[in-house]
């Protein structure tokens, strides 16, 4: 078992091919050099813990700072991801919280960065993380560490701050009915042209996201479950890691949706999504659109 996940481990490094972009809204992923580990939430702690052992591995003996701004529980939050790290062998963290948006401006607490390899966003609330960093010294120097080949992660609130844009709301299932409501917000923008559901089978949130897609086709919609995550590499490819599953929402074929109608209680219509679902191993190419199978299946 062990070798099994020292070879997936060793595999997750690998870039994928490059293959000829098929995005139909004239858009390609930006520039990065960096990689985004993003975690559906609920990752395990006291088991087998392969997404924080992935990730741990990815940080290797770089300099890890956990931001717990996204919680209204910032000191026990921290307690236990710096106990967990530790454990794992990482030897430099730091820690970034306590602070409003006022108190970030005043203070914007740079030297926390100063060094960082790895940025790790705990979860609580989304709008927390993009009130309190957008447009901010801190915000520009994570992207900086991002675009410099370092490696931003999130789980749950911080896997969806990650993203262009973010739902905040309908914290169930939602958007069944035309009149079901929810907000999409800007995130970070690490990822572009995307939106992350987290915790994403466990809260029956396939109609959320759909939703979401077909409001705007653009955005590829990915979900992924609780303990599962995926690792995104210079926003061109990802690869999924875990105990669960990942679901890719595409809407660049949508023919039809009846979201603009008037008629409030009527259930939802998409026609031509496309919905992909991958597992452990499995990796997705971002600019072909296209899923593909484990690079050692035959």
């Amino acid at each position: 078992m062990a070798a099994k996940r020292d070879e997936t481990l060793t595999s997750l490094s690998k870039k994928s091919e490059p293959k000829k972009s098929q995005r139909k809204d004239g858009e390609s992923p930006p520039s990065a050099a960096g990689s985004l580990f993003i975690i559906g939430g609920s990752e395990d702690k006291e088991n087998t813990k392969i997404i924080l052992c992935s990730l741990a591995e990815r940080i290797g003996a770089g300099r890890l700072v956990i931001s717990t701004l996204a919680s209204n529980n910032e000191d026990e939050v921290w307690a236990i991801y710096h106990q967990l790290f530790t454990a794992l062998g990482i030897k430099q963290i730091r820690h970034l919280g306590n602070g409003h948006r006022d108190q970030i401006k005043k203070a914007p607490q740079i030297d926390i960065l100063e060094g960082a390899t790895a940025v790790f966003f705990t979860g609580g609330d989304q709008l927390r993380i993009t009130t309190r960093l957008g447009g901010t010294a801190l915000s520009k120097r994570i992207e900086e560490i991002f675009k410099a080949g370092g490696l931003i992660a999130g789980t749950s609130a911080g896997a969806a701050a990650l993203s262009e844009m973010m739902l905040v709301g309908s914290p169930g299932g939602g958007g069944y009915r035309i009149g079901d409501t929810f907000q999409m917000v800007p995130g970070l923008g690490l990822i572009r042209n995307v939106i992350i559901d987290q915790h994403f089978s466990e809260r029956g949130r396939i109609r959320r996201l759909l939703r979401a897609v077909a409001q705007n086709p653009r955005l590829l919609g990915i979900g992924i479950d609780e303990d599962t995550a995926i690792l995104v590499e210079r926003n061109e490819s990802f690869q999924v890691i875990g105990s669960g599953a990942v679901y890719v929402v595409d809407g660049h074929d949508l023919s039809y949706s009846n979201i603009t109608e008037d008629v409030m209680a009527r259930a939802m219509s998409i026609f031509g999504v496309k919905l992909q679902v991958l597992s452990h191993g499995d990796r997705f190419d971002l600019q072909s659109l296209i899923p593909l199978p484990p690079q050692d299946a035959g």
